[in-house]
């Protein structure tokens, strides 16, 4: 089950209490958001992020992987455990969280996006779109090391700069999709059916209203001003059809 979105307004709570309280905790001692115990397969330490596959949680090991879960936390502001759960951990899956990072793909700045790398368990940079597991509270200092990071698993856009390769990684993207996550892929089919049907009805509205539009004029040649107003107008909802279509299908996405 994922809390993060059931649970949104109390981890609202913690954030506040974060700026509000923690001015003066170091970045290793602080962790807040709800915190889940789940079994975990190999070998994990905190600041890990780990990614789920058949309610399997192992550490990532890709980059932007859709199936990100959450971080390791040795302890939250709010835990929930389960005794039958042998050599469990607490999962961080929305909040505040210590995360390991790597600069390979760059330096991390406060307020970049950060995702999942090649190295296992690993945070890096985000340059570019896909999916991330969240936003950096801090600097990075040094090649590795641990920083504080705003956890929210979403996929973001607008951060490359090659629209090719950004087509191509989306539908790789969606492709991986239905494996790791039914509810993420049921969004992409949602979101991909929207498009289509605004399509199909702006394509519909427009040709019926442009050979209405024609006979009108061959009726009546001296009407044709009005007529052609009327055709522009028709265009530009037609316009305003597909718009809406295309955001409905964008907020599918983000949310």
């Amino acid at each position: 089950m994922n809390f993060s979105k059931n649970l949104c307004g109390l981890n609202f709570l913690f954030l506040i209490s974060y700026f509000l309280f923690a001015t003066n905790v170091t970045a290793q001692d602080l962790s807040s958001g709800l915190a889940i115990q789940v079994p975990v397969e190999g070998e994990v330490v905190a600041g890990d992020i780990l990614c789920s596959s058949n309610n399997i949680y192992k550490k990532c090991i890709s980059e932007y992987q859709t199936s990100m879960y959450g971080v390791v936390v040795e302890r939250s502001s709010l835990e929930i455990k389960d005794p039958e759960i042998v050599g469990g951990k607490l999962i961080v899956t929305s909040g505040i969280a210590t995360i390991r990072f790597t600069n390979l793909n760059g330096d991390i700045k406060k307020g970049n996006y950060i995702t999942s790398s090649n190295t296992e368990g690993i945070a890096q940079l985000a340059s570019k779109n896909g999916y991330v597991l969240g936003t950096a509270l801090e600097d990075s200092v040094g090649n590795t090391g641990v920083i504080q990071a705003v956890i929210n698993i979403h996929p973001a856009t607008g951060m490359s700069k090659s629209t090719s390769s950004n087509l191509i990684q989306f539908i790789r993207d969606g492709l991986t999709v239905p494996v790791f996550e039914p509810l993420e892929s049921f969004r992409y089919l949602l979101a991909g059916l929207m498009v289509i049907i605004a399509f199909t009805l702006g394509l519909l509205y427009f040709g019926r209203s442009s050979r209405a539009g024609i006979e009108a004029i061959g009726r009546n040649p001296l009407a044709k001003s009005t007529i052609q107003f009327t055709t522009v107008l028709n265009v530009l909802l037609t316009i305003v059809i597909v718009g809406v279509g295309l955001l409905v299908a964008y907020f599918i996405l983000i949310f």
